[in-house]
């Protein structure tokens, strides 16, 4: 007997076709644009971390010189006090140069403030060395002292020396070509000021040089 043979209908033509590969040419595309996006992101990070390390200023160098009272002493709750500073200040930056546009030094005694100086407006080149000798601090303010103030106090007058606060306050402008940072650093140093007509017996007393704390 011979086989029997499946019936195919008239309308069969083979295999089914398989449908377009749009989907995922679209795919490809997609992807080949995210990696595009990626490596552009990456590169435009990897430049600005350049520039940055390049054009990162270093920190102004603050140190006070020298500093003495020529007085400083209590009575009927009111401090009378003359003090005079030498402040160098040191741009090491060999591409900025220093705008000081708006500048303010403070004085305080045991977080008092004692007084304040606005400062002229200055220029500072590259890598150089500015000195600034405010010697005008003087007058008097109320100060009421209680507990271990006194204490304090009168150790301190033992010793023939006195911790200030110096604290200064700047608007200043970096250069270096078309860069321009504007910038508010704070700058604060703590100093032990000798009281130059304290007795004798204290003379051997001076002033070491003293950094400050600079903070952009």
């Amino acid at each position: 007997m011979a086989d029997k043979q499946p019936y195919l209908n008239a309308n069969f033509y083979g295999p089914t076709v398989p449908p377009s590969s749009k989907r995922h040419r679209g795919r490809r595309v997609l992807c080949t644009i995210l990696k595009v996006a990626i490596g552009f992101i990456v590169g435009v990070g990897i430049v600005l971390l350049i520039l940055g390390l390049v054009y990162r200023p270093h920190k102004l160098e603050f140190n006070v010189t020298s500093a003495k009272l020529t007085q400083f002493n209590i009575t009927a709750n009111q401090l009378y006090y003359n003090l005079g500073l030498n402040v160098t200040i040191t741009n090491p930056n060999k591409r900025y140069r220093v705008y000081y546009d708006t500048n303010e030094m403070v004085v305080l005694y045991k977080n008092r403030r004692l007084n304040s100086l606005s400062l002229p407006a200055f220029f500072q080149d590259t890598k150089s060395t500015a000195v600034l000798s405010p010697n005008n601090f003087e007058g008097q303010r109320l100060i009421l002292l209680a507990g271990d103030e006194i204490v304090e106090f009168n150790s301190e007058k033992a010793e023939g020396q006195y911790p200030i606060d110096v604290k200064f306050f700047f608007r200043l402008r970096m250069k270096s070509g078309e860069v321009v940072l504007k910038l508010k650093p704070k700058v604060h140093c703590g100093l032990r000021v000798p009281l130059s007509n304290a007795p004798k017996s204290f003379s051997f007393v001076f002033f070491p040089n003293t950094a400050c704390d600079f903070q952009f």
